[in-house]
């Protein structure tokens, strides 16, 4: 029976965000029991590192993990950071796509899901309401406020159920929460992974955790200096779109379209706006909401075309050297450690991006697998690390794509090695909402590469010192072994004593030795 338009539209309806993400919650990262606990601290973690970074304080956090069941448990997460006010704790941790990281800056997180994906997702798994209690400052002093609240999805909005005042001693948050179908691991994909990996990364950090069997472990920070706060860039013309450029036109208070472009995207001139005018015949003296979509699409068009200089590059804060090794010193106590911050490119012709690279050998270097340590892949992005989807991830392609024979690594899967990669950038191109693999831009290939090898050249010839002073090693202990035996037969055949030999052939092996190693030599 043929059904009309009415009757089909009957079931019509719109989902919050809230509503979405319930339905689709492995888009939040949150699939599989292992992964979805890891997601969890990953979205935690950042929030708070975020937090205190902005209002310039050290991050210190305390994660309680306690076992109620199997697949059962309580989480309890604080932080040392500026707190959330009142009136705003609410919308953090019960409204999707709200927060303050919508703009083209640096940042761990990007979507305004984290914390309210987290509270939605222990809401699904166990009906529990959350429990918060935030110290924060106002102009009337340091303040504290405990809520008990619920997410009401239909309306993508909290529901508290209990608010009192508390007193504190700090500003800061603490969340409890409960979850189900999660399971706490220590594998490679895991959350105490995760932590461990968040530390090299973030080595002005210090995290306290306490696991499900009751285990204290302490991460010490390895460094007291605060990151730089990354500066909001604007977008570049070489990355923009005619759909981008109708969107700030309808949204800006400028009175007129060149006062728009030369606000709103980074590298233009008054000169060049002339320049475009000329070109396309298009006047740019009209108000921006006058501006039609195929005027938008011929301008984009001519940016395409036109020689800008690169995006400033103000606004990427990368770890640095110095830190990402003290970072690996702190975690992997290796033999050896190098890294490597590159020089800013872009990708796409107009976003930014910043590779860096690390690499450590022997000592915890690497993860165990059985009784050996195997080569070990730490991917970042932001300083944060994606511990899942590495196979389809441009920073893994790049790195198996080289040659590590050529850098004296024979067996590279069999290697006591751990390779650290960091993207930083404004955008970094995720392959989904999960956040777990960066796309693979030629661009970014070639970066993972050129920075990878940097690094492996600098262990190449650690290698090879090592392997020689081996080599010089045993022809000492050669020379040490077989000169005795030699002028013992000497003498017999000369029918003589044996010379006292000892202090000189301790002198040359002491010589070569000390050759070796550069040390000075007393012939004394």
């Amino acid at each position: 029976m043929e059904r009309q338009a009415g009757e089909l539209f009957e079931e019509f309806q719109e989902l919050t965000a809230s509503e979405f993400f319930r339905k689709n919650k492995q888009m939040l990262g949150f699939s599989g029991k292992i992964r979805s606990l890891t997601i969890v601290f990953h979205e935690l973690i950042t929030n708070s590192f975020d937090a205190a970074e902005e209002a310039g304080i050290l991050p210190e956090i305390k994660i309680d993990l306690k076992r109620l069941d199997k697949d059962h448990y309580i989480l309890r997460h604080t932080d040392n950071g500026p707190g959330i006010p009142e009136d705003f704790v609410t919308k953090v941790f019960c409204t999707m796509f709200a927060g303050s990281k919508f703009r083209n800056i640096q940042s761990r997180g990007q979507q305004g899901l984290g914390c309210s994906g987290c509270v939605l997702l222990s809401q699904m798994t166990t009906g529990k309401p959350a429990r918060i209690i935030s110290g924060y400052k106002d102009k009337d002093g340091l303040k504290g406020v405990q809520m008990t609240l619920k997410m009401d999805v239909k309306k993508n909005q909290g529901l508290i159920l209990d608010k009192k005042k508390v007193d504190v001693k700090n500003t800061g948050v603490c969340l409890e929460l409960h979850f189900k179908d999660v399971s706490y691991s220590l594998s490679e994909q895991g959350a105490f992974e995760y932590i461990r990996r968040t530390m090299i990364a973030n080595p002005h950090a210090k995290i306290i955790f306490r696991d499900p069997t009751g285990h204290k472990y302490i991460f010490n920070r390895a460094s007291a200096v605060i990151p730089p706060l990354p500066k909001e860039v604007l977008p570049h013309p070489k990355g923009v779109t005619a759909d981008d450029l109708i969107f700030m036109a309808k949204h800006t208070d400028k009175r007129r379209f060149r006062s728009l472009l030369t606000s709103s995207l980074s590298r233009m001139s008054t000169k060049r706006v002339n320049e475009i005018q000329e070109i396309t015949g298009i006047d740019l003296n009209k108000r921006p909401k006058d501006m039609k979509w195929e005027e938008a699409e011929q301008i984009v068009d001519l940016f395409t075309k036109m020689d800008f200089m690169a995006p400033p590059t103000s606004g990427l804060i990368p770890i640095g050297q110095e830190q990402i090794e003290k970072g690996v010193v702190e975690i992997l106590n290796p033999e050896f450690v190098s890294a490597v911050s590159r020089k800013p490119v872009t990708y796409r012709g107009g976003v930014a991006f910043i590779i860096e690279a690390g690499i450590a050998y022997g000592g915890d270097s690497g993860r165990m697998v059985g009784e050996q340590r195997k080569a070990e892949i730490m991917r970042f992005a932001n300083r944060v690390p994606l511990t899942f989807d590495q196979g389809s991830c441009a920073i893994t392609e790049g790195l198996k794509s080289i040659d590590w024979k050529r850098y004296g690594i024979r067996d590279m899967e069999s290697a006591p090695i751990t390779i650290f990669v960091n993207i930083v950038s404004t955008q970094v191109p995720y392959l989904s909402t999960g956040k777990q693999s960066v796309a693979p831009e030629p661009e970014i290939l070639h970066e993972v590469r050129q920075t990878a090898m940097t690094v492996a050249r600098k262990l190449q010839k650690y290698l090879r010192a090592k392997k020689a002073e081996k080599e010089e090693a045993m022809r000492s202990k050669i020379f040490e072994e077989y000169v005795p035996v030699i002028l013992k037969e000497a003498a017999l055949l000369a029918e003589t004593e044996v010379p006292e030999y000892q202090p000189v052939l301790a002198k040359v092996t002491r010589r070569a030795l000390a050759e070796l190693m550069g040390e000075p030599i007393d012939d004394d």
